[in-house]
């Protein structure tokens, strides 16, 4: 009798879990419980930033099995600040093309927060597997040399991107940024690993790039 009352509160306690999980999950679905990190000078975390790893959330059984996949490029993103507009834009460089994101900080009171505004720009519209982007990026944590922002467009799209101001981040630093989005309960349903082997030649390209990239947004705020 004592063995049946054992395992009839283990399994409502594993039953009790997992409904948590599925309600968590659904939540953040739904874009909500996301809390952005609030202390944020939006100044200093503009720039070029290397996408070290991207984090699937979305739990579609059919697309994602919690696989960790070894992607040899190198993307990267480049992140301009107009204040007087509280514009930001989300220039996005990869292998395949790029894409530039407009982002709207619509109450300076929750600079971690960032709204989409219009559709986005860029090559990478003329794959068949982009999907614009409709909804909110949420700066999850930013320092001095790494920075996690979350993208949720509600029951359409949600990842998180593990940024690095080198191309490469300490492995505690990955573990702790892992550890803080699981005690969020948010799931980890893919991990895609970039810039991990990128050769010297590709490092010098890349900065090249990057620094033109630089000189032309210079060009074009002292323009406008």
């Amino acid at each position: 009798m004592y063995r049946l009352l054992v395992l009839c509160l283990c399994y409502g306690f594993l039953d009790h879990a997992a409904s948590t999980e599925d309600i968590t999950a659904a939540l953040y679905e739904h874009c909500g419980d996301l809390k952005p990190q609030e202390s944020i000078q939006i100044k200093l975390i503009t720039g070029v930033w290397y996408v070290i790893e991207r984090l699937q959330h979305k739990t579609d059984e059919k697309l994602y099995h919690g696989e960790k996949l070894e992607d040899p490029s190198c993307p990267y993103i480049y992140l301009t600040y107009f204040e007087n507009d509280s514009v930001l834009k989300l220039y996005w460089e990869e292998s395949d093309g790029n894409i530039e994101y407009r982002l709207k900080i619509n109450d300076k009171s929750y600079p971690g927060l960032w709204m989409s505004s219009g559709g986005q720009n860029g090559s990478l519209l003329q794959l068949t597997r982009y999907s614009q982007f409709a909804g909110t990026v949420y700066v999850m944590e930013a320092v001095s040399d790494h920075m996690v922002l979350t993208f949720c467009s509600p029951n359409a799209q949600l990842y998180s991107l593990i940024l690095a101001r080198q191309m490469m981040l300490d492995v505690k630093d990955l573990k702790s940024i892992t550890n803080h989005i699981n005690r969020l309960k948010l799931p980890i349903t893919q991990t895609r690993r970039t810039c991990r082997n990128s050769s010297p030649i590709t490092q010098a390209i890349t900065l090249w790039l990057i620094t033109t990239l630089s000189l032309a947004h210079v060009f074009l705020r002292i323009t406008q």
